[in-house]
């Protein structure tokens, strides 16, 4: 099953800020969340507790987004605290 990927306006004006500051990682984030349409359970994300909300990690940032049945919401978009 295909979910839509939703942007919530703040994860959108991170990734816009993480792309003039740092493109290769933007594309990087941007082909994961598309992935999420299809498979909104990878291997390389983490369930947050007993919620509907997961953690993708790709190198320093990090994707927080929320599973429903019918689309992915992307709640924020950031780089791990203490990664420069």
């Amino acid at each position: 099953m295909t979910r839509s990927v939703v942007w919530l306006s703040e994860a959108m004006a991170a990734y816009r800020q993480l792309r003039a500051a740092d493109p290769d990682g933007a594309r990087r984030i941007a082909k994961s969340v598309a992935a999420l349409a299809d498979d909104p359970y990878p291997a390389d994300s983490n369930p947050l507790g007993g919620t509907s909300f997961r953690r993708i990690r790709l190198d320093r940032y990090r994707v927080l987004y929320e599973v429903t049945d019918d689309a992915v919401r992307v709640m924020h978009v950031g780089r791990v605290i203490g990664d420069r």
